[in-house]
């Protein structure tokens, strides 16, 4: 069973009253992914928010938003987003002071002693232990080759020539942020995204009319709010944790594992959804067969485009386009020190955008 749907079959938990949702990224993967990798700098990608988390904020803007799909209603859209967050650790004012003015981890006396060493991180965790998949392949797509063809050897040294590749001061920056340094020292790298960030998303009463006297009544769309912590030091790399909170009982997964209790029964259910293999848990082949599928219905003409994403995907494509552009109100809500208010931030940058096309 998926969470969603215990979460919208009333009988489980009743109302959802707040949800908090953490995003473990993982101490290594962040300093790979983040500092050193590909994702390092907004200016040349995008917040941290977007590329690790948009995952998450989706996840949560599908749970809270979106009815039933045969409910007829619309989405019950947020109130207020607030956000704060910044880049905590890597940056040049934590670094060790045994490291000295070294900027590689090859040339770095405290490298043994260091938790960032590149070295640790890329041969003793994954090559020295035969893995040339992610994130050893990431420096060097060609050491999966190499391992194969070469032996260890070989591939350990194409992995140390890649570390060992620095810029200096009077590096142009176009030349620096236009590739990875995965051997730099995460406390000299250029990165400027945040490695600890915290959304609140507020919803209030949408109270829908009675069929019979026209009074205002809630039917499940009530004041909610969920909280939803990204955070680069965790043991855990990627694996999803939370707890959701109801009036009839609350519910608290992970992901392998969903935990529901019952107050009145005292009672907890488990369930163990289906883990697919492959990337992002099998998402990444669930949703490109699932997209196929949609397209396979809209194009033979069984179904209208609208209706072939939601019976495919799950959703549709104002719902994918809102919760992206929740994390730029979320952005704003941070780096501007404010509360956002969602349907007049949405009327001022998505709305006024649009007609203005």
């Amino acid at each position: 069973m998926m969470l969603r749907d215990l979460v919208l079959e009333k009988d489980v938990i009743g109302d959802v009253l707040s949800v908090e949702h953490v995003e473990p990224v993982g101490w290594w993967h962040f300093s790979h992914s983040y500092v050193r990798g590909n994702w390092r700098k907004e200016s040349k990608t995008a917040p941290s928010l977007l590329t690790k988390s948009c995952h998450d904020i989706d996840f949560i803007l599908w749970m809270l938003c979106s009815p039933p799909a045969k409910s007829g209603l619309g989405p019950h859209l947020p109130s207020y987003v607030t956000s704060t967050g910044s880049r905590k650790f890597f940056r040049k004012e934590r670094k060790p002071k045994a490291a000295g003015d070294a900027t590689n981890c090859l040339s770095c006396p405290h490298e043994r002693d260091c938790l960032y060493s590149a070295p640790k991180i890329y041969h003793d965790r994954h090559l020295q232990q035969g893995n040339t998949d992610w994130p050893v392949k990431i420096v060097n797509p060609e050491i999966e080759e190499i391992y194969k063809t070469a032996g260890a050897a070989a591939a350990t040294k194409q992995l140390f020539k890649n570390l060992g590749e620095d810029y200096a001061a009077d590096t142009p920056v176009a030349e620096v942020e236009a590739r990875p340094w995965f051997g730099r020292c995460v406390w000299e790298a250029d990165n400027d995204v945040c490695d600890d960030q915290s959304v609140t998303i507020t919803w209030d009463d949408d109270p829908l009319l009675s069929e019979d006297d026209g009074r205002p009544v809630l039917k499940g769309r009530g004041a909610k709010t969920a909280q939803i912590h990204m955070v680069a030091f965790t043991e855990k790399i990627c694996e999803r944790r939370g707890r959701i909170y109801g009036t009839k009982g609350e519910i608290e997964y992970d992901s392998t594992t969903i935990r529901v209790h019952d107050f009145a029964t005292g009672k907890t259910e488990v369930h163990k959804p289906h883990l697919a293999a492959g990337g992002h848990g099998g998402g990444d082949e669930g949703l490109a067969r699932q997209f196929l599928m949609a397209v396979e219905a809209v194009d033979s003409k069984c179904m209208s485009a609208a209706d072939a994403q939601r019976e495919f995907l799950g959703c549709d494509l104002e719902e994918a386009f809102r919760s992206h552009a929740m994390v730029f109100a979320a952005e704003d809500a941070r780096t501007k020190r404010q509360v956002v208010d969602w349907k007049q931030w949405w009327a001022d940058q998505v709305e006024a955008q649009l007609h203005g096309l």
